[in-house]
């Protein structure tokens, strides 16, 4: 196996993920190797390693010995243990540390292979609820800094909800209270993730106690400019944690878009002669027949009619805002033209239309009810629509046997069953005479 890792080319091609793992010991050869596959089989390009217990004289040697041609860092001179060891391949990371302590090591990253810039902080937090206080208030000082996309990730020894904990004792809200209040402050939330829903378990008891303590959070910026990515809680191997796998990808899944009706299209003066048109149509059939078929029709005709007119609204934005600022600096050099005013009044006219109807999409398409940063709100209402995206992906579904299924594919088969179930499915005979 040995060779084997050697001869192959090291990921020569495809996205190269990030991984966290909380390894209980780096110091056993087994442990070591165990890593050194998994970073092979998941293309794991950074990685930080929590627990490791590694001694200062030890640390250069298993590191070197393991992942040759990599880079390293510790934070062993925040704590006798190494806690926390984060090491990547120069080849498709550049990594700059930034800060550390004891709980965390953070990071300014860029990814070669798609060129963007984002900030990581791996975590390895304390035990106990009085030790973890130093960490949330890093955090928290940190998010005054950092103005790039962030990701968190690692072990925070804390459950965020009440139902990430079976066995043992019941989740009490003053158990979860810090962390929540501090994913509240910092602006981070979870990222939508699959396979293992538990990702710690106490396999020396009886009495198994499983709960989901590692996690993977992003921010608002991250949401706002980089590409589409998930976490993946991988089996837990020789340790008692699930490593957490981020899978960085510039390719978005394309499905068919489902028809949703946009206020902003009542603002234009085609609108109700459009409606009253395909409304009009004959059509025959039973009642029921006729409303769904009208409907449809009415589809393609509000399509075309947000192609023609609604497409690139933001974009329209744009260049209105940018031609009424030219026609104001002209302004500025010849004041008592008429001619300038005239036409600086229709430019206004015509952004303050454009503007608001842009509003009005986004702040529809976000569900925002109430506006945040003033007369700009793009940003902000971007930021909550990919939130809410996130928080509505379905990436785990429970089926009749309680067994967590994460294949896209198993989910829709679990959808198609459930309303089969409900609705009922063609009978032998209506398959027969059809």
């Amino acid at each position: 196996m040995e060779k084997m890792w050697e001869a192959q080319p090291f990921l020569t091609q495809g996205m190269v993920n990030c991984l966290a793992w909380n390894v209980r010991g780096l110091n056993a050869p087994n442990k070591q190797r165990e890593v050194k596959l998994l970073c092979y089989k998941e293309r794991t390009g950074l990685i930080g390693l929590l627990e490791t217990k590694l001694k200062h004289d030890k640390v250069q040697k298993i590191i070197e010995k393991q992942f040759s041609g990599w880079r390293y860092t510790t934070n062993l001179n925040y704590h006798y243990n190494d806690r926390i060891v984060v090491v990547w391949r120069p080849h498709f990371y550049r990594v700059t540390p930034l800060s550390m302590n004891a709980q965390v090591l953070s990071f300014e990253v860029y990814y070669i292979p798609l060129q963007v810039t984002f900030g990581v902080s791996f975590v390895y937090a304390f035990n106990t609820k009085e030790e973890r206080r130093g960490l949330w208030e890093y955090l928290e000082e940190h998010v005054a800094r950092c103005k790039r996309p962030w990701l968190v990730i690692g072990d925070f020894n804390s459950v965020l909800n009440m139902e990430d904990r079976i066995g043992g004792n019941p989740v009490s809200w003053a158990e979860v209270v810090e962390f929540n209040k501090c994913i509240e402050a910092c602006g981070l939330i979870e990222l939508p993730n699959q396979g293992c829903r538990y990702s710690w378990n106490d396999r020396h008891s009886d009495q198994r106690i499983y709960s989901k303590i590692d996690w993977a959070l992003v921010n608002n910026d991250w949401l706002d400019s980089m590409p589409d990515c998930k976490a993946m809680f991988l089996p837990q191997g020789i340790s008692d944690h699930c490593p957490v796998k981020v899978v960085l990808n510039n390719e978005r899944h394309r499905g068919r878009k489902p028809f949703k009706f946009c206020n902003v299209w009542t603002q234009h003066p085609q609108f109700l002669e459009q409606v009253e048109r395909g409304w009009n149509i004959e059509i025959e059939g039973c009642k029921i027949l006729r409303v769904v078929r009208k409907l449809k029709l009415l589809k393609k005709t509000l399509r075309g009619l947000n192609k023609n007119f609604f497409k690139n609204i933001e974009d329209e934005v744009k260049e209105d805002r940018e031609t009424l600022l030219q026609v104001q600096k002209q302004l500025q050099l010849r004041p008592t033209y008429p001619n300038l005013q005239q036409e600086e009044h229709q430019k206004y006219q015509k952004f303050r239309h454009s503007s608001y109807l842009a509003e009005v999409y986004l702040q529809q398409k976000s569900k925002a009810t109430w506006i945040k940063l003033g007369d700009d709100n793009t940003r902000y209402f971007y930021s909550v629509i990919k939130h809410k995206r996130l928080q509505q992906t379905i990436t785990q579904l429970k089926d009749d046997q309680d067994i967590w299924q994460s294949d896209p594919d198993s989910i829709a088969q679990l959808f198609v069953k459930y309303y089969e179930e409900m609705l009922g499915g063609k009978s032998k005979k209506q398959n027969q005479s059809s």
